[in-house]
């Protein structure tokens, strides 16, 4: 069902055409190794460089570049200009230090140093009276991008060219493949076991003493665990899920009004999964034909009625069959649906931010999971200990299936976006219709009703402290491609 909900609404037409980039192949002659040609209607436009995530530090200590102004903003004129690129980077390159400007002009070659004890140089591209510009550089510009493009306008925009010829080094093409190859499978199957584990948690009330805390201390063991799993789930949503997704499906759908509408039709399929799994889960046993108490009572005969309530009270097989159906069916697609989302935050995120989702995940599913294993063994299903754990893991293991499926197949980054979305809105449906209402319907007194808020506000602070060390989930971009920005303003 998410696979065709991505589906669906990737087959829509989007309101803004998407930009193909081919390759091209050059001769050995070349001094540059990538060259753009760009329209720019505005006086001045910006140059960054930043150091890398990872490395700390530039790709390169300079960079020289020819820019040249151009007749038209054309593939032909890229063409064109290519001998008077070679011939620029040929000259004797005037050194331009962070901060300041290049005009655009032939016979000129510019050697962009950058200063090694900022993490980003900027540069100001003059392009007053110039219509199009051409850029002849020594490197990839996307080498030094991080969190911003290479080349943006005085609102903060990115510009990309009309036309560029990558000429990737061997080298470079071979870390690309591999950068579009890394998916993170170790860790993010390793989060999909540990999750599946937690789900023998409930192994805890094999212990008399908390045996005895959970039958005795129901009701507040409920209200607790459900206040700590709220807090941990919406901000999971709030603070990770729902946020980077609408930088991830903007990279395929530029518009705003055509990312807008994908991101809120997944929120609400993410919110309506659970209220759907729900009865489909109960329609796939029969349900017990119902006790004739009502005939009892037209009787007026106390006695049957008092036996037939008792025996309608008791754990009928359809009843039993039916509830454990309910519980473990709607917990793998629960399951499932987690191993999609970690799988997606893992490939397309890395590892720093599917960490962060698991968090999240975790924490839920150590409240659901020890849920499901009190109803499991309790009055309604009586399964023994050792069997609702062992059934317990079974429908677990959705989430290491759910999380190789994305990982097996080819997941753009705007369909990664997708899944995140509704991810988010299927954790506000646990968080705030499953769990939430507990805080004040469960029969309890004032003051566990007030710790079960702090558990919600503990929660919240869990999944919040992972923003102290979080980065943006930017995933790698090929030579010759524009990186995602996430700070990047979006576009009516």
């Amino acid at each position: 069902m998410l696979t065709f909900l991505v589906l669906v609404v990737n087959l829509v037409p989007a309101a803004s055409s998407a930009d193909d980039h081919a390759g091209h192949a050059h001769g050995g002659a070349d001094k540059f190794e990538w060259a753009g040609i760009f329209a720019t209607p505005e006086s001045s436009y910006m140059w960054t460089a930043q150091k890398g995530k990872t490395s700390k530090k530039y790709a390169d200590a300079s960079m020289k570049m020819t820019v040249l102004p151009a007749t038209a903003a054309t593939d032909a004129a890229l063409h064109a200009l290519e001998k008077e690129g070679n011939h620029g980077l040929e000259k004797t390159c005037t050194t331009v230090q962070a901060g300041g400007t290049i005009t655009p002009k032939e016979d000129a070659c510019y050697k962009l140093v950058f200063k090694q004890d900022w993490w980003q140089s900027l540069y100001t591209i003059n392009t007053a009276g110039i219509a199009n510009v051409a850029f002849f550089t020594e490197h990839f510009p996307t080498e030094f991008e991080n969190t911003a493009h290479y080349l943006k306008d005085d609102h903060g925009d990115d510009i990309e060219p009309v036309a560029q010829l990558p000429e990737p080094k061997a080298e470079t093409a071979t870390a690309a493949a591999t950068v579009e190859r890394e998916k993170h499978w170790g860790p993010a199957i390793l989060t999909s076991i540990i999750v599946n584990v937690v789900t023998l948690c409930g192994a805890i009330f094999m212990v008399p003493v908390f045996s005895r805390a959970a039958k005795n201390y129901a009701a507040e063991f409920e209200l607790l665990t459900s206040g700590f799993a709220a807090g941990a789930i919406s901000a999971c949503a709030f603070f990770l899920l729902l946020f980077e997704a609408t930088h991830l499906i903007a990279v395929d759908h530029k518009k705003e009004v055509d990312s807008l509408w994908r991101w809120g039709v997944m929120i609400l399929a993410g919110i309506l999964f659970p209220a759907v799994a729900h009865p489909l889960a109960e329609l796939l046993v029969t349900k017990p034909v119902p006790e004739k108490v009502a005939e009892a009572a037209e009787a007026s005969d106390a006695a049957k009625v008092e036996e037939q309530i008792e025996i309608t009270m008791a754990p009928h097989p359809g009843v039993r069959a039916r509830l454990i159906s309910s519980v473990l069916i709607g917990d793998f697609l629960h399951n499932l649906c987690d191993g999609f989302f970690l799988g997606a935050a893992f490939s397309g995120c890395g590892t720093s931010f599917g960490w962060n989702v698991a968090v999240g995940t975790i924490a839920h599913e150590l409240a659901q999971e020890l849920s499901d294993y009190v109803v499991l063994t309790g009055k309604d299903c009586k399964l023994k200990p050792i069997v609702a754990l062992l059934l317990n893991f079974l429908s677990g293991t959705g989430v290491l299936l759910g999380t190789v499926i994305v990982l097996s197949t080819e997941v753009g980054n705007g369909d990664i976006g997708l899944l995140l979305a509704f991810g988010g809105g299927t954790y506000l449906y646990i968080a705030l219709v499953e769990c939430m209402p507990k805080l004040g319907n469960v029969a309890v007194g004032a003051g566990v009703r007030t710790l079960g808020v702090l558990m919600f506000i503990l929660g919240a602070i869990v999944i919040g402290l992972v923003l102290l060390d979080h980065e943006h989930c930017v995933p790698p971009a090929l030579p010759g491609q524009p990186a995602v920005d996430p700070h990047a303003g979006h576009h009516h």
